[in-house]
């Protein structure tokens, strides 16, 4: 009875201090929101549309960053700080973002993650894009290839927020730039993501990409889709590796079964 009077003292001391608390699913929405404004600012950075001085300061975002960020609602989950965006960040995100070579990392990224159909098909002819360095400006291109053949070629920066998107969906764990294979491996699996827990409104933009745009949708709830997405991408890979327990342990009870057949 006691325990039950306190517990009660203590919510009704709580309701007093926070009158208006959001509901779970608004927390939840924020939550998801909070990690997409993160990585907005994250992948706009190591792609080159902003400079470090300006990443964490909205009043002196570039129109190619402010202009998503207040469309999807996210200018005020941007993070302000340093320590704010490092907290969403992976351990290697954390280095590629203080790297001078973080611009390189970005298009070789993103042409695994094109390469690898996480955006759907490419646009016009091409089946594959290569990076290449730009003639034009600093920076990287992309060369669009059909075979062996250039058919066209775009700006790699441009495709930053297809890759923001991608990254703040990516189930926890999952790091692209962990090692120089992990790319090639994060993009094959971010080739099913999009089909079934894809949470891209369309990119609203008039540069040349090198796959389709995407159909323009609702931004409502996106927050929420994110973090389902995260959660039963998740549970598919930690079922995955459940089933291959199961059929690695199978086959040592075999080998097991088979060795000691044979010491007989």
């Amino acid at each position: 009875m006691a325990a039950e009077t306190s517990l009660a003292e203590l919510r009704a001391d709580a309701v007093r201090r926070a009158p208006n608390v959001p509901d779970f699913n608004r927390v939840i929405e924020d939550a998801g929101l909070q990690r997409l404004a993160a990585y907005y600012a994250y992948t706009a950075l190591i792609a080159g549309v902003v400079s470090d001085g300006d990443a964490l300061v909205p009043a002196r975002w570039p129109r190619q960053l402010a202009e998503p960020m207040k469309g999807m609602g996210l200018t005020r989950f941007a993070p302000r700080s340093e320590r704010g965006l490092d907290a969403e960040l992976t351990a290697s995100e954390q280095a590629t973002r203080r790297s001078a070579g973080r611009q390189f990392e970005f298009a070789q990224l993103a042409a695994d993650l094109i390469n690898a159909g996480a955006f759907g098909p490419l646009c016009g002819e091409a089946d594959s894009v290569r990076v290449v360095k730009a003639s034009d400006r600093p920076g990287f291109d992309f060369e669009m290839l059909a075979g062996d053949t250039v058919v066209g070629k775009c700006k790699a920066e441009d495709h930053w927020e297809l890759v923001a998107q991608q990254l703040a969906s990516a189930p926890h764990g999952d790091d692209p730039l962990a090692t120089p294979a992990s790319g090639e491996e994060y993009a094959k699996k971010a080739a099913h993501w999009l089909k079934e827990h894809g949470i891209s409104h369309g990119i609203a933009r008039s540069t040349d990409l090198a796959v389709g745009f995407f159909p323009l949708g609702t931004t409502i709830g996106v927050g929420t889709r994110l973090v389902r997405s995260r959660i039963q991408t998740g549970r598919q890979e930690a079922d995955a590796l459940h089933r291959l327990g199961v059929v690695l342990r199978s086959l040592r009870a075999q080998a097991e079964g088979e060795l000691s057949r044979a010491s007989r």
